[in-house]
């Protein structure tokens, strides 16, 4: 497995340190879920009041019917020899949602899927200290 990291400058945010066990939470449901030797991309672009990062997998990717119940509690894709909970992406989108962010899934063209997560770069109603994300 390789981590493709093509943020090419460092993004910082003023955020709860909770907020890496957000993205932990995503880059590990793409590993999981990734073909054995098959990479997994993580991008960023700044946006004007807030980062983009996505983290693009080349596995299955998700069904259509499926996309809108990937983020509750309990649910997950089978597949044969991955374990988990089907906790990781619920708490993911509640830790982005605490942050004012957002987050959604798209197809990737090149198959998978590509979670996509929009966090502004400050959040004045939080306990928060300079973070940087990746």
């Amino acid at each position: 497995m390789k981590i493709e990291n093509n943020i090419t400058h460092s993004i910082t945010i003023k955020a709860n340190a909770i907020i890496e066990e957000a993205f932990s939470n995503l880059i590990s449901n793409a590993i999981k879920y990734a073909p054995e030797g098959e990479r997994i991309v993580i991008e960023g672009e700044e946006k004007d009041n807030f980062w983009r990062i996505k983290i693009i997998d080349f596995g299955d990717g998700i069904a259509d019917e499926n996309k809108k119940r990937i983020f509750d509690r309990f649910k997950r894709k089978a597949k044969r020899g991955v374990k988990g909970t089907g906790l990781g992406l619920a708490i993911a989108k509640r830790i982005i949602e605490l942050h004012k962010g957002r987050i959604w899934i798209e197809d990737n063209p090149k198959n998978g899927a590509v979670f996509i997560v929009e966090i502004p770069k400050f959040h004045q109603n939080m306990s928060c200290r300079d973070f940087t994300l990746l």
